[in-house]
């Protein structure tokens, strides 16, 4: 599917965009988005197992972008979703439990640095340390976990991605 919208994302990842931009490219798609805790908008769709985390008041960077149009391009690809093992529900989740790897942000999508998540796809979180990146991507975990609970997917097990 051909939308300017999109196109605009994909080729300007590093423009000064809201959470209001993605949610009206969200709305185009049927993804669904969840503003949870007051610090994260999170993007979920059914036929793609990741979800997409972006600040709701800080800015959103680069990095969400192209995160955010990655997942588009896993919908329009059709091919089998991504299983992760879920989740026990019978146990609260320790956020602290998943692993979590920080890395430098290139100069040409903003610097600073980004924390993700590989049990969670998609969960990014961004600062000009990796120990706000780490703390950004731990609020971005909590509200991305609450967004799949609440669309009754069931969160991953802490270290069930393999690379």
């Amino acid at each position: 599917m051909h939308n300017k919208r999109l196109e605009a994302l994909r080729a300007n990842p590093g423009e000064e965009r809201r959470p209001a931009d993605l949610e009206i490219t969200a709305s185009q798609y049927a993804i669904k988005f969840r503003k949870v805790t007051g610090t994260h908008v999170v993007f979920t769709h059914p036929s793609v197992p990741d979800c997409v985390a972006v600040p709701m008041k800080n800015r959103i960077r680069a990095v969400h972008v192209k995160a955010f149009v990655a997942m588009v391009d896993r919908m329009d690809a059709g091919g089998p979703p991504i299983r992760y093992k879920p989740a026990s529900t019978e146990t609260p989740l320790d956020l602290a439990a998943y692993p979590c790897a920080v890395a430098p942000v290139p100069d040409e999508d903003g610097g600073g640095f980004v924390a993700s998540f590989p049990d969670v796809p998609g969960c990014l979180g961004v600062g000009e340390t990796p120990e706000a990146a780490e703390a950004d991507g731990r609020q971005a975990l909590f509200a991305s976990i609450d967004a799949l609970k609440a669309a009754d997917r069931p969160p991953p097990e802490p270290g069930a991605a393999k690379a």
